[in-house]
């Protein structure tokens, strides 16, 4: 009985919106600016559901692993976002009145992460059309967005975790398959458009073997939110003569080629005559 109480009351300290660390990720080397927000609470399993405040990964937590983060470790992180987009923005400074950059159809199984990656685009000039789209229902909705906006470069992301120990199975993923579906509907349409897909600890070889161009995660690890934005920036800045500087992309990447790995790709980068 008494370590029910304690359990109860331990749970009452957190609340929706709350900014934690996920102890138990530490122990696995993960970084102590890899936070999370508390988006439901789930008091009859004493668990919480959290959402990476950077990375693209959303995961259940039981509350003994969960510790509210220091207000300076937050605005630490904040800091390093703030940092991570300003690269991006200063690497992509260009003549824009000479040149048509490539178009972007940015789909997000994520509110909060869609609106920071078309914010980026926003800042550095590079046209891009965003949709909220579950994870799932993106196979079934995507060929419409196609038409309507006929894009040069489609993102494919949201959320994504590997929940079994087997790399190889496809069911081992949480989002995967879907993702998967996605990029096959995206190829039944267009051929050229480069497809970028996956989220954090994707099947980066399943993925490319379905028709993606670039996809997470070699190293199945955490993503960065702006990680797919920037390969899709420097795509769309490329141009279309030009095979893409994966050397240039995996830089401004924070975890460079084990986050993200792909194909031999031409720019979508056109000049104004």
């Amino acid at each position: 009985m008494y370590a029910y109480i304690k359990v109860v009351r331990y749970m009452h300290k957190f609340k929706v919106n709350d900014i934690v660390i996920y102890k138990s990720k530490l122990d696995n080397k993960e970084k102590n600016n890899n936070l999370y927000t508390i988006i439901k609470i789930k008091e009859e399993t004493y668990t919480c559901i959290i959402q990476g405040l950077n990375y693209r990964i959303i995961l259940e937590a039981h509350i003994n692993d969960l510790e509210i983060a220091s207000l300076e470790l937050i605005e630490k992180c904040r800091e390093l976002e703030d940092k991570y987009r300003n690269r991006v923005i200063n690497s992509s400074e260009r003549n824009k009145n000479s040149f048509l950059l490539g178009k972007i159809l940015h789909i997000d199984g994520d509110d909060k992460y869609l609106h920071k990656c078309l914010k980026l685009y926003d800042e550095i000039g590079v046209y891009a059309y965003g949709v909220k789209l579950s994870e799932e229902s993106v196979a079934s909705e995507v060929t419409k967005y196609l038409y309507e906006i006929n894009p040069d470069i489609v993102v494919i992301t949201g959320h994504d975790f590997l929940k079994g120990e087997d790399l190889k199975d496809i069911n081992s993923y949480k989002n995967t398959q879907y993702f998967i579906n996605a990029v096959k509907e995206i190829r039944k349409s267009n051929q050229t458009c480069c497809i970028i897909a996956g989220a954090c600890q994707s099947n980066y070889e399943a993925l490319i073997a379905s028709g993606a161009d670039f996809a997470s995660s070699p190293g199945r690890i955490n993503i960065h939110i702006y990680d797919p934005a920037i390969i899709a920036i420097k795509v769309a800045t490329t141009s279309f003569r030009q095979i893409v500087d994966t050397n240039n992309i995996y830089k401004y990447i924070e975890n460079g080629r084990k986050a993200f790995g792909g194909l031999q790709t031409t720019g979508k980068m056109r000049l104004i005559l």
